[in-house]
């Protein structure tokens, strides 16, 4: 007879060659394997027969007792036997035990792979639309060839107009000055600011008061997607404007300018992830690059 199935809890380290190999297998036609994304995998549970790995599930929490399911997957010869599916309830019974009430699909907790379930994955989609998960939202991460970038024409000088400067704040860590704006303006980015190692680049009014920022890192190993966009990739995130200085141009200044500093520093393709708003970085230069379904139910729905 044939091993039983059993589960147990993932191992990160002893894990690692299983993982790759079972990412290889199911995705790694539409996605490469990613080292630096299989690093940040830390909880999750691992289906196996005998001593060989079958299929693995990735959770993660944050610390607004929101958590989600970061990767989910079974080998092909074993699929539509259950296992993804006891795998999907096991994740989520881990998350439950760190106190995670709403639980998604993707990018929840301190670190993730993918906002959520990336579209060119549509068999994904399905298994989880068979389970009773429902998608009412899309969003995209974008991307520049930033080799010979230069900003539309008229973006910096409309938030100049304004009165407002855009600089490079210096030195690897974000002041407090910083810290204080996201904490009243984008709380959910504050951790973000909190952890970087990068400069800030920051938008300021006539009185020199702060009413912009965004994160911007150069390579080497800005972003986990080097293996699909190249060692030279950079990444710009978290970019947010407040309110009453909306309308000004000021969003697209800050890109444009953090694009060129990029450029400038040598940077190949510029990766931007998870946002709903593919307008506004087509208008200084950026293009879709991958869209994510995203899904999110209370733990126990």
């Amino acid at each position: 007879m044939p091993d039983p199935v059993r589960l147990r809890d993932l191992d990160p380290s002893g894990d690692r060659p299983a993982l790759e190999r079972l990412w290889a297998a199911a995705i790694g036609a539409v996605w490469p394997v990613l080292p630096a994304g299989l690093d940040l995998l830390r909880t999750g549970v691992v289906a196996e027969a005998g001593a060989e790995p079958l299929g693995v599930v990735a959770v993660g929490a944050g610390d607004d007792r929101q958590g989600g399911v970061q990767l989910l997957l079974v080998d092909p010869s074993v699929r539509r036997q259950g296992i993804g599916t006891r795998l999907l309830g096991a994740g989520i019974e881990r998350l439950a035990a760190l106190g995670v009430t709403t639980v998604a699909l993707g990018g929840r907790g301190h670190d993730y792979l993918w906002p959520g379930v990336p579209e060119d994955l549509p068999g994904a989609a399905r298994f989880f639309t068979a389970r009773g998960w429902v998608f009412d939202d899309q969003v995209v991460d974008l991307i520049a060839d930033l080799r010979g970038y230069q900003a539309p024409p008229g973006t910096l000088e409309r938030a100049a107009r304004a009165g407002v400067r855009v600089e490079l704040q210096p030195g690897p860590h974000p002041v407090e000055e910083v810290l204080a704006f996201e904490a009243a303006t984008f709380p959910s980015w504050l951790r973000s600011f909190r952890r970087a190692t990068s400069p800030v680049l920051v938008a300021r009014d006539r009185g020199g008061v702060i009413v912009g920022t965004l994160l911007v890192r150069g390579p080497p190993d800005a972003t986990i997607y080097t293996p699909m966009l190249g060692a030279d990739a950079g990444t710009i995130g978290c970019v947010g404007v407040a309110v009453d200085a909306r309308g000004a141009g000021v969003g697209s200044a800050m890109v444009a300018r953090a694009s060129e500093l990029l450029r400038d520093a040598g940077t190949g393709v510029c990766h931007i992830s998870w946002t709903e708003r593919e307008w506004f970085y087509r208008r200084v230069g950026y293009r879709p690059w991958r869209r994510y379904h995203m899904a999110k139910r209370p733990v126990g729905g």
